[in-house]
């Protein structure tokens, strides 16, 4: 057969290019959606039954994976398809969709990804793009490897020196640790190597006091991920500047800001390779200075100690505590709602005895319990009745008898399920939507209790929880109660009874006056209210209160909302809502408001405090 000039297969594929996108629907031509065409060099690997390409966004089925073509019988085999924009996938190319037996692996190369680090990984780029020709089996072009050097330097002052020498090791090396020793040649404590590696990779590395894993610096910081230094090559050889042994600078000084340990299972570690795009990478840039976040997610991972993979057997366990953190935030669940995992005794009993030792740091920090985001799929064995029916219904109960705050991230992740490209794991926008429920907590004011003359409240709200020197109160679920012992008391609401939103008040110190058996105490929060039947508004929900952004008003059916300031001057009106709505609350200063519902010919009004960051 007479092969195609390069000019014709070069038109063969303009014009494929114009029927893809003649033949896809509308809905596909948007700014999100760019062309991304893969290509992969099969003359070292024939491929017998064909060439495809296996991928998170075809959920790694194989009656789904698509089929590369070969259009100049070049061994390099094609396929252009659209993705959507700043999307992290995983994809590996295989010789067969009828088996598993036929893929490739990039496990040992400097860019496998993934649990394995099998997978090649791709962040789509905002513009059509075609990828550069990889080998089967390999990171670049068949026959085409060149090398550039990375020179690594580490300041040992003031530490003993292992007999056994500094080393490093990394994904450079395979992660072996006794191959790549650094040399101080001129004795300043200044230990050196240069490294041969691939250009135009990203390398995850740590320097070693000796020559095991156990000999490993821990690491915080911006220049670290997942515990490991990172950092991305050019095409130039990279010189990196002298770093302290276990410190991002050289000086070796501590983090001085906010520091928040983000806690979690592949969902908080950023699964389907979405490592940089991660909530709480994407969290740390949200909050903005004064605030670092580190990654302590690791994929699979259960809360409890008897689930397939706990949490606690993994080294981010003691990187926790050794950061020390100021706030802590809690997002394990998912993985325990397999049915081989979920053991409810056991995932309480271990929950309450973690938050129980992170109280224990110096830094006391503040704890927040994340609920499961949404499960869209069944994969994995990871079951969504589960995490609604049992497991968030454990963290409540566990949040309410401890005084944790609770952050609600299954309904922030509802109704979302295309952010979810294999029904479990965030991509980018997902993880954004993660990390924006996150800091909208971690900002909100927290409840704020006042000391006032004896209450006559008497309209229990199992919303309300009251505690005596951390100890809960029994009876004590109402908005205002009354107390008779001096102490420290806190409270903890939860929004409404359809949102898992929990808020624990700061300690309030009580003093009782000379004389005075018997004190007051209440709480600025108003939780949702279910209006008075009697309106024909029954079972409308608002909330939160206070507010900083917006609002959410749910059950509303034909309802006129109106809310107007102090003065009384109206400030937002919005007509005829149905359903669920989130109304914005722009310009607002911060205040006390009134949210009137009408309906027909009833009306009632409700106070809302604003308040902004």
């Amino acid at each position: 057969m007479k092969k195609k000039s390069n000019a014709q297969a070069g038109m063969s594929k303009f014009w494929m290019v114009i029927m893809m996108i003649i033949l896809l629907p509308a809905s596909y031509l948007t700014a999100q959606n760019v062309l991304v065409t893969f290509r992969v060099n099969m003359s070292e690997a024939y491929p017998t039954n064909g060439v495809y390409i296996g991928s998170d966004w075809a959920g790694w089925s194989l009656e789904k994976f698509q089929q590369l073509t070969d259009a100049n019988n070049d061994s390099v085999f094609e396929l252009t398809i659209y993705l959507q924009a700043g999307n992290s996938y995983n994809y590996r190319y295989t010789r067969s969709k009828t088996n598993w037996n036929n893929f490739e692996s990039l496990a040992g190369t400097l860019c496998g990804f993934g649990p394995n680090h099998e997978d090649r990984n791709i962040i789509v780029p905002q513009s059509n793009t075609v990828l550069d020709i990889v080998c089967f089996d390999d990171c670049l072009d068949c026959g085409s490897h060149q090398s550039t050097d990375l020179n690594l330097s580490v300041d040992m002052t003031g530490l003993t020196v292992s007999p056994n020498g500094v080393h490093v090791t990394g994904s450079f090396n395979n992660w072996i640790t006794d191959s790549l020793q650094l040399t101080d040649a001129d004795n300043d404590k200044i230990y050196e190597i240069s490294v041969s590696v691939l250009p135009k990779l990203d390398y995850e590395y740590k320097f070693l006091n000796g020559n095991t894993l156990e000999d490993a610096e821990v690491v915080f910081g911006t220049c670290e991920f997942r515990s490991n230094r990172r950092i991305s090559l050019g095409e130039e050889s990279l010189t990196v500047p002298v770093v302290k042994f276990g410190s991002c600078n050289e000086s070796g000084s501590p983090i001085s800001d906010i520091k928040i340990a983000c806690i979690g299972n592949s969902i908080t570690e950023g699964g389907a390779g979405n490592y940089m795009n991660s909530w709480p990478i994407q969290l740390r840039d949200m909050l903005g200075n004064g605030y670092y976040t580190e990654n302590l997610g690791v994929a699979g991972t259960t809360m409890s100690k008897a689930g397939d993979s706990p949490w606690w057997n993994e080294p981010q366990y003691d990187y926790t505590f050794s950061l020390n953190p100021d706030i802590v935030l809690i997002k394990l669940g998912t993985n325990d709602s397999k049915a081989s995992n979920w053991k409810p005794a056991n995932f309480m009993t271990d929950y309450i005895e973690l938050i129980q030792e992170l109280r224990a740091l110096p830094s006391n920090p503040t704890i927040y319990m994340v609920t499961p985001a949404k499960a869209y799929s069944s994969a994995w064995g990871i079951n969504d009745n589960t995490i609604v029916s049992q497991v968030i219904p454990y963290i409540h109960l566990i949040a309410f008898e401890n005084a944790v705050n609770v952050i609600d991230m299954y309904n922030a992740t509802s109704m979302m399920s295309s952010n979810f490209p294999d029904g479990i794991h965030p991509n980018a926008e997902g993880a954004k939507v993660i990390a924006q429920k996150a800091k909208q907590n971690l900002i909100n004011a927290k409840p704020m209790i006042t000391q006032v003359d004896i209450t006559s409240d008497s309209t229990e709200n199992p919303l309300y929880h009251w505690y005596y020197n951390d100890t809960p109160i029994d009876g004590s679920n109402f908005r205002s109660i009354n107390v008779s012992e001096s102490g420290k008391y806190k409270v903890s609401v939860k929004m409404s009874n359809v949102s898992s939103d929990i808020y624990v008040s700061d300690p309030f110190d009580v003093v009782l006056p000379q004389g005075t058996a018997t004190v007051g105490l209440t709480v600025d929060y108003d939780v949702v209210n279910k209006v008075n039947n009697t309106y024909g508004l029954q079972n409308i929900l608002i909330y939160p209160n206070p507010a900083s952004s917006t609002i959410k008003i749910e059950n509303a059916s034909n309802t006129d909302v109106t809310m107007f300031n102090d003065l009384g001057t109206i400030v937002l009106t919005q007509r005829k809502i149905n359903g669920d709505q989130t109304i914005n609350l722009p310009g607002l200063k911060n205040g006390v408001y009134f949210i009137r519902l009408t309906k027909e010919n009833s009306s009632v009004t409700q106070r809302i405090v604003v308040l902004k960051d």
